[in-house]
């Protein structure tokens, strides 16, 4: 559990920090490749300062002859765009490519995209974008992929599997959540301070995982009597639906058996939970080595939790491990009680 809160802690120093480009002055320029069968291609660069750049970006297909394949790492950050077309001829985009275009509205991906992710940081603090079309062989969405974005709602990929750490934190504006039944896992604090979202059905899709251990020559590591250590992944990171204080109701999908740390902290509008029968702990609190908290229980400050709908019968209820002791930090008290308080209904089927 400290892992996935130090890699949060992590992403949190490295934000989006693609350095600027000196000068008063810039062009779209393009830089000649080659792939690893010989062929060239070119891809989409800048020359001189992105923030000089406004207006409509249409990156070509091809250039001298030749495909656009890739756009470099950081090529536009800070550029002033309000719309950008990208051509299906884009095979891979860097890190933080089109990050804090603070005009940008609109993004086009052109039909027939083969693109499979969205990158770290690829839209990050883009503070207006309100549209896009994300083609259908995206898989995953990065990391602060759409950190900050101005959407309503949004349209997922029918094939996407990953959603990462942060992906969709800080979107206020997003109301509606129609997740694809092929999505396998949510990261931390991917939709944190969603504060507009008011209903909440995660996939059956989503499933934790035992996966292997692995030592630092990549071998899986074995206890002292030689058997194989794995370790649960959970579907549904620490923090994920974090402040999102509009939310009223949330369905938790049939493969998820645990509840992360502040997986719904702070969700003071939240009334009812659906969850499934092979739930088997609802997590308190994590801490750092001097004791400082870093994320509340599972379920704190949720007052306003009146109902939860379990799948299960009262017996295995009773079975799940509820961590529910209270740790003060900065005055306020961090504890599981909400669901404790709340009424409990067995047996519903959802």
């Amino acid at each position: 559990m400290k892992k996935s809160i130090a890699i949060v802690a992590a992403l949190a120093v490295a934000a989006l920090s693609a350095p600027l480009i000196s000068g008063c002055s810039a062009s779209v320029g393009y830089i000649k490749k080659t792939d690893d069968s010989g062929n060239e291609y070119y891809s989409v660069s800048v020359d001189g300062n992105a923030s000089y750049l406004g207006g409509e970006l249409v990156i070509p297909s091809q250039y001298e002859g030749l495909p656009v394949k890739e756009v470099e790492a950081g090529a536009f950050t800070n550029a002033m765009y309000t719309k950008i077309t990208i051509p299906a001829s884009i095979e891979k985009v860097g890190t933080a490519a089109f990050s804090y275009n603070f005009m940008l509205e609109e993004v086009t991906f052109e039909e027939g995209s083969a693109l499979g992710e969205i990158v770290w940081g690829m839209f990050g603090y883009c503070s207006k974008l309100q549209k896009i079309n994300v083609p259908d062989s995206v898989k995953t969405i990065d990391g602060y992929a759409f950190y900050g974005c101005a959407f309503r709602d949004f349209e997922f990929p029918e094939g996407l599997e990953y959603i990462n750490a942060r992906a969709f934190e800080e979107c206020v504006s997003l109301k509606e959540l129609n997740l694809p039944q092929t999505l396998k896992r949510i990261g931390n604090l991917a939709f944190y301070n969603c504060a507009s979202l008011k209903e909440l059905v995660l996939p059956d899709s989503l499933v934790d995982a035992e996966e292997p251990v692995l030592d630092e020559n990549g071998e899986q590591e074995k206890d002292k009597n030689g058997n194989p250590v794995t370790e649960l992944v959970p579907a549904l990171g620490v923090a994920a639906f974090h402040t999102c204080t509009s939310l009223k109701c949330v369905k938790v999908g049939k493969g998820i058996t645990v509840i992360e740390p502040g997986a719904f902290g702070y969700c003071s509008a939240l009334e009812e939970i659906y969850l499934p029968a092979g739930i088997t702990t609802i997590y308190g609190s994590v801490s750092n080595d001097d004791g400082d908290l870093l994320v509340g229980h599972a379920f704190h400050h949720d007052g306003a939790l009146a109902n939860i709908y379990f799948a299960g019968t009262q017996e295995q209820w009773n079975a799940v491990k509820m961590e529910n002791y209270a740790i003060s930090s900065n005055s306020s008290l961090y504890d599981n009680s909400a669901v404790l308080n709340a009424n409990v209904e067995f047996n519903v089927e959802y």
